[in-house]
Formats: structure tokens, sequence, C-alpha cells
């Protein structure tokens, strides 16, 4: 900036001498103390403000005066200006009668010139005016240049601190309090979940895979070794999917990885995953869980009675029989309750409590049948009762025989001092007695007999009539499990939450054991529709919506996901599209989701999208090949809904060459070419002249000038491909790639050649002047990405004008070809300066001054 002013001084000074000379001796002075301000005004800092240049010409000097002196009252004095001067020892009299006499000589002066022009001095006045003209330009230019750059520097580094503050410290785990309601809050960025789009692009935070699990499968060869069992019995199981095969045994594929654990806690599990395999095949959470425990306790009488055989044949009340004396014995004829009712050295009430609890009234009612002559007077009815109970198909008492059982119960045998304690088991359990005490004190019971009384007093099918100490349904059961928690179930809480039907609390209480195991419970209950899955939120594993508790199904395979995406995509993939095992709209198209942010973080595009080969034929990756996993009706369903969108989604982000290749896959060949027409058009216009624009290291999946290259030669030789490309789209490409042929060629010097290809090009005018205004008008129709190339284009053909009649002047050889030349070249030079002033204020800026320079030289 400095020697602009230095130059811009220069230039004024010889003129403002000239008129000093014609003025008399006191003007003289008066001009010799304003060559003193001006020769100080050059050592002033000059700015890139809206002052404007500090050095003035005369006439601005005397144009800013004149609206300055319209804006003071007539009847002002000169106060001010006396402080201003005050210092340099001048007069405010003597300053304005200097102003006078330069006023007077600028007059003389302009009358000098005007007699100039009369007398034919216009070439003069006209080159000094080009003068003028440039300099200006090149002022204007660099001031306008430093305003950008303050512009710039204020719009990118003016940072809000404390958002930076908050960000910092929620990065280091602190929470920071929002404030909603502020004004200053902006909210523009929310986007709510839409359920048709499924997209969260526009909402703040992690995202769908990037959840607060800390898990590692690769941490060591245990884990890895579990996860990639689990991963097997996965991949089998989505192809049996696929295949519609529905033989697979999901949850015996998962029982087999803990059939020789001797870990409790993972014994846990073992019996966990037994219960939901049983659960499957049942709709009712009370009978399944029912069926489960006399299962299980009949499988370990068996046990004990093959470990010691008594005599008889092995039947089922030979075993019960058994397991009696085993239990209760405690010698040969002494049993652990005094109060047992003894047949035939049986105790015969606890043989029927134990043959229901194994899930055997049929056997109970034998028993009972033998035996009743040996019932009191008072049990002389229970055969009636009984035998009704287990005869009916839901094992309930009919209405009139409830009644009578009661009052017998609660009359002889509730408060009964030497009553048989599984005599009132028996009682209760069948006429569902007593309900405010539906524990069996008298009698110690395991955990799972415990269960077991509970679920056989259930009955959800309450008539409005029935009274309100007799209601216990499997809600009141939950809520008991839940109220005592797991430390009064120690290592049986999972399987108290299972068989209790609470299977999304049985989850949450699974990932306390081991999380990849809670992620394929999760997963084996959802295939079975057994789990109730929450709307996705980003905090919460498990809500309650209208008193129904549900799972967050997304955040447990995202979670689980984030641990292995980038070491194992392809199953990542094979764990997402279970997302879509919950036949709900909202699930599936987070599944969608979630393999839009798999594709994008992991851009492992060949692998999940495939790949269009040279021949312009499609490979499908592992995403399309599970396309019917995801409900996805066909191939155009998949491009839109997964691979078009995460190049959306690229694209919005600014990642252009990912968006690049993800609409190549999606096969949006238009939208690619105009991407490639806009990369290459931007690297035209940015790349300095004699910079080359790719070299031979360059990766052709990077570089727009190599992937333009290929692209084309695709997208024409392809007829099928080619008709879904525009034509105005293959023709920018085509005149850009020639445009990277003249750029090649410049460097090197070829100033002919390049001269010749910028010709061949025909985008600016050359030889035919009167096309020049058309070449023009046709500019702004021109496709922007071939209009931002024009000015370089404009410099280059200048420039190799110039060279090329450098060259020519400096030949030693005379001839008339040679000025013929000369002459051919500065025709086209003129044209190009025609053309350029016509579209001027269309270029940047500094265009037209390089312009300049360059044609003064010719």
């Amino acid at each position: 900036m400095a020697s602009n002013n230095q130059f811009n001084g220069d230039t004024m000074l010889p003129a403002f001498q000239a008129n000093a000379k014609n003025n008399d001796s006191g003007s003289k002075s008066s001009s010799k103390l304003f060559n003193e301000l001006l020769e100080t005004s050059k050592n002033l800092p000059s700015t890139s403000s809206d002052l404007g240049p500090i050095l003035l010409s005369v006439n601005e000097m005397k144009k800013r005066a004149q609206e300055m002196r319209k804006m003071i009252p007539h009847d002002s004095n000169h106060t001010k200006a006396h402080y201003l001067l005050a210092g340099s020892g001048l007069g405010i009299h003597e300053v304005e009668s200097s102003l006078k006499n330069l006023q007077s000589s600028e007059l003389l002066t302009e009358q000098r010139v005007a007699q100039g022009y009369n007398d034919g001095d216009l070439d003069t006045y006209l080159h000094i005016k080009k003068d003028e003209n440039i300099l200006s330009s090149i002022e204007q230019s660099l001031s306008l240049a430093a305003k950008d750059f303050d512009n710039f520097v204020n719009q990118n580094f003016n940072l809000d601190w404390k958002q930076r503050k908050d960000e910092v410290r929620e990065s280091f785990g602190i929470l920071v309090k929002k404030r909603q309601n502020s004004s200053t809050y902006d909210t523009s960025n929310l986007a709510p979940l839409d359920p048709k789009s499924g997209s969260l692009w526009g909402k703040p935070g992690r995202g769908l895979l990037d959840g607060d699990s800390r898990l590692n499968v690769n941490e060591n060869y245990i884990i890895r070794e579990k996860f990639e069992k689990y991963a097997r019995i996965i991949y089998r199981f989505n192809n049996s999917r696929q295949s519609h095969n529905g033989d697979f045994q999901l949850t015996k594929e998962f029982i087999s990885i803990f059939q020789n654990t001797t870990d409790s806690k993972y014994r846990q599990l073992l019996d966990g995953w037994e219960i939901v395999d049983n659960a499957k095949d049942h709709s009712n959470t009370v009978v399944s869980s029912k069926k489960y425990l006399e299962n299980q306790f009949l499988n370990y009488v068996d046990k004990l009675y093959s470990k010691n055989p008594s005599e008889g044949l092995p039947t089922n009340v030979n075993k019960i029989r058994a397991f009696i004396d085993l239990k209760l014995k405690t010698g040969k004829n002494t049993w652990k309750f005094s109060n047992l009712t003894i047949v035939n050295g049986i105790p015969v009430w606890a043989l029927i409590f134990y043959l229901l609890r194994a899930g055997l009234p049929q056997d109970a009612l034998e028993v009972v049948i033998n035996n009743k002559l040996s019932f009191k007077k008072v049990e002389q009815s229970f055969l009636t009762y009984f035998k009704a109970y287990v005869t009916s198909s839901d094992h309930r008492l009919p209405q009139e025989y409830v009644s009578r059982l009661h009052t017998e119960y609660n009359q002889h045998i509730k408060n009964a001092l030497d009553s048989d304690p599984f005599r009132l088991a028996v009682y209760k359990i069948i006429g569902r007695c007593d309900l405010t005490r539906k524990n069996i004190s008298s009698i110690t019971l395991s955990v799972e007999d415990w269960l077991w009384v509970h679920l056989m007093l259930i009955k959800d099918d309450m008539d409005v009539d029935d009274p309100v100490y007799e209601r216990y349904t499997l809600s009141d059961f939950q809520n008991t499990m839940v109220s005592y928690g797991e430390n009064r179930f120690n290592n049986y809480y999972l399987q108290v939450l299972l068989l209790s039907g609470q299977f999304e609390l049985a989850v949450q209480y699974a990932y306390k054991i081991n999380e990849i195991d809670a992620v394929h419970l999760a997963i084996a209950l959802a295939a079975h529709g057994m789990l109730h899955v929450s709307t996705y939120k980003q905090d919460e594993l498990i809500s309650v919506n209208d008193g129904q508790t549900q799972i967050n199904f997304v955040k447990v395979l995202g979670n689980y996901t984030k641990s292995f995406k980038y070491s194992d995509p392809r199953i990542a993939v094979e764990y997402l599209i279970l997302i879509a095992l919950v036949n709900q709209n909202e699930q599936i198209e987070l599944a969608y989701e979630a393999l839009r942010e798999l594709i994008l973080e992991t851009k492992e595009f060949t692998i999940l999208l495939g790949k269009i080969n040279s021949e312009g034929i499609r490979i499908p990756g592992i995403v399309e090949e599970r396309q019917p996993l995801l409900q996805l009706s066909d191939q155009k369903d998949f491009l839109y809904k997964i691979t078009e969108q995460a190049a959306r989604r690229a694209d919005e982000e600014g990642r252009i060459h990912d968006s690049l290749l993800l609409y190549q896959l999606s096969e949006e060949y238009d939208i690619v070419m105009s991407i490639v027409n806009k990369l290459l058009g931007e690297l035209l216009s940015t790349t300095d002249l004699n910079q080359p624009l790719f070299s031979f290291d360059d990766n052709n999946e990077t570089n727009p000038v190599l992937i333009a290259k290929k692209l084309i030669e695709v997208y024409i030789n392809n007829i099928e491909i080619s008709k879904r490309v525009q034509q105005k789209n293959k023709e920018t490409c085509i005149t850009l790639l020639k445009l990277v042929d003249i750029r090649t060629s410049f460097p090197s010097r070829q100033w002919q050649n390049t001269l010749q290809q910028v010709e061949d090009l025909d985008l600016i005018p050359f030889t035919d002047e009167s096309s020049t205004r058309t070449r023009a008008q046709e500019f702004a129709h021109l496709d922007e990405n071939i209009l931002k190339n024009i000015p370089n284009l404009l410099i280059i053909t200048m420039l190799c004008i110039s060279n090329i009649i450098k060259q020519l002047n400096d030949s030693d050889y005379q001839s008339l070809t040679k000025k013929q030349q000369i002459d051919s070249l500065k025709r086209v030079a003129k044209n190009c300066m025609i053309y350029a002033g016509m579209i001027q204020y269309k270029m940047p800026r500094e265009t037209y001054s390089i312009l300049i320079n360059i044609e003064v030289g010719l």
C-alpha cells in the first residue's frame, strides 16, 4: 500500500507545481507550504477502511471541500480550525487565501487543457486518462481486497467464547444447563424425528451409533471369541429369515454357548435362555412360567431319583415319593414336620402338593381317589373340589364350589393347631384362599417354589363381582417382584424378571452381568415378539408409557455396534438390520438411518454398498444383499432410502468426495456429473495459473480431473447411463476437460499451442469483432462452472499473445509477415479487451486491472 501511495503522489505532483508557477509571489509561498504538507502526507498510513485513500487529487479535494462546506452554517467561525493549525504556525486567514489561489490556478489549468484539446493534443489526454484509470483500478483493487480480507476475518474468527467454553466443559463430562427459554438460544438447527423419513440428521448430539457404551469386543481373546460366536449365530439367523426358513432355533443356539458354564453368574443366563425358549411358544406369561417351573422341578426330581433309585416302578408318583423321603425325612421313620398326615407310610398331603408342583395334577387326582377313605370328616368334600379343579380346562373351581371351599378353609383348616401344612397349601392353591397372606410360612420353599405358588394364585380374568381381597393379577405379581429387588433374590433375579414377564427390565438387569449377553437376550426377545419397544430416545434405555415398561431397542443395538463398526462393518450390518425385527414404521426407518450412519462413518462404501465397474455394471454390497430383511420392495427403493439418502447427508456435511461416490452407487448419474463439473470448475478457477492441476501420484478417487476423465468415458460409452445424464452436463464436462488441457499447456510455456487450444474452445471472441457483443450477451447463460473460468481464460489468452509478440519482437529477422502476425495478435487482444470491458462487472475486480496491465505492455 505504501508504494501505491508514493506512485499516486508522484503522478499528482507535476501538475500541482505547474499551476504554482503562474501565481504571484504570495501564491508561491502558499504553494510551497502546501507542497510541504503534501510531502508530509506521504508518511501517513493508508488503510482499507471506508475513509478511502489519504492521497487525493486536487479535483477530489475540491469536491470533498464543497461537500463539507454545504454542511457548515454560513455564520460558522473557524474556531476548530484554529486549534487544528495552531501547532503548525498557520493562521486561518492564510489558509483561506491559499485555497483561493489554488482555485484560480486550477481554473487556469483547466483552460489550458481545453486549449490543448482544441490544438489536437487528444492523444496526450487519452494517454494521461488511461494512466489515471490504471492507477485508480489498482488502488481500488488493493483497497477492496484489504476490505474483503477484514470482512473474512470478522466473519470467520468472531467466536462465541461462551459457547466454546460450554462445549469444552461438556467434553469433560461437566453438565451445562441450557437456557431453553432464552431469546438468544438458537433452536434453528433442531429437527424432530419424522417417522416418514426417519431422519435424525438435524438433531444435535450423538448419532445412533455413538452411545455411552464402553464395550470393546477386541479388548482380549475371551471377549473376541464370545463376540464371534454370537456373530456367527446372528449371521445364520439372518440367512434363515431371508430364505423364509422358520426352523432356525435362535434361543437354542444361544443356549449352546452356556451349556458347559459353572459360574453362578453365567448360570443365571443359561436359566434365563431356557425360560425364554419355553416362553416363546406361549402367549400367556403365567401359563408359560408355571410350565417352566413345573418342568424344571420334575427334571430335578428325575435326576435325584436316578442317583437314589427306590423300590418299585419309576412312575411319577414313586419319583415324588422318593423326593419326599429325601427332603422331609430325618430318620428311618421320622419326619421334619410332626403334624403330617401319614397314610401307609406316605405323607399324603405332601405327595399331592409336590405332584401339583411337578405339573402332574392327574397323578395327584389318582392319589386323592386312592386315599379318600383316609381323609378326615372335614376333608370329605375335598375329592369333589379337587376333581372339578383338575378336570377343568383352566384349572379353576366352579363358582358354586369356591364359596364352600373358602368356608371350610376358614373354619377348619386355616387356624387348626394340628393342621398338616401341606394340606393348607393345597387348599390355598386350588381355592385361591386367603390372598391377603400369599406365603406359606410353615413350609420351607425354594425361590422357584415360592414363585410357583404366587403364579398359581394369579387370576387375570377377574369378574367385577369378585371381592377386592380375592384380586391378584400378573401386574400385582410384577410389582411385588420389583419391590423386593435383586438383593432379595441374589443370583436369581434375572429368572424372576423373566418368569414375571418383565422382559424389558430383564434386559436392563442383564447388562450388569454382561453387556454382550444382554444385547443378545434383547435380540431373542424381540425376535419372538416379547419386547415392548419405545420410540428412540438418545439417553434412555428403559421408559414407561401408559403404565407399560418399554425398552429402547435401537439404543441396545446401536451401542453394541459402536464397539466394532470400524473393525467389522459387515457384522455391524447384520446387527443393525435387526432393528427392523420390531415391525413398526419408526423402527424400520431407524434401521435405515443407522445403516446410513454406518456407511458415512466407516466410509466402507465398496463393502457395504458395492461398486459400479468400468463397464457400468453394478456389483452389490452387503447392505443390498440384505435388502429383503429391510422391507424394501425393490432395488430402486433400496437405492433411494439407503444410498441416495446417505449421499444427501454427505453432501449436506460438505463431504463432496463421499457424496460423489454415494450418488454414483445410488445410480444418480446426472447428479454425479453435476458434482464432478462443480469440483472441476472450482479446481480450475482457484488453482494458480502456473501450478499443475494434478500429478501422476494423485488418487483417481479424489482428483476431479482424473474422476472427470474416467466418468465421461463411461457415461458416453454406456448407452443406458448416457440416457440418464443431461446433455448439457456432458458438454460442460467435456469443455472443462479441454480447459484442463489448456491449463496443462500454459505452464509449459507452449504459447502458440495454448492460444490455438483457446481458439478451438470457442468461448471468447478471436477474429470476428462483430461477434464480441453476442458473446458478451451469451456470457450470463454459460454454465456456472465454465463461467467462473472465463476470467482466467482471458488472462491466459492475453499472456500468450504478450509472450508471442515479445518473441517476435526479439527475433532478428524483419519481414512483412512478422508485422502482420503482430497486428493480428493485437486485434485478438483488442477483441478480448472489448469483450472483457463488456463483462467487466461480472468478473472478479482484479481481473480487468490485470488485463489492462498486460495490454499496456503489448
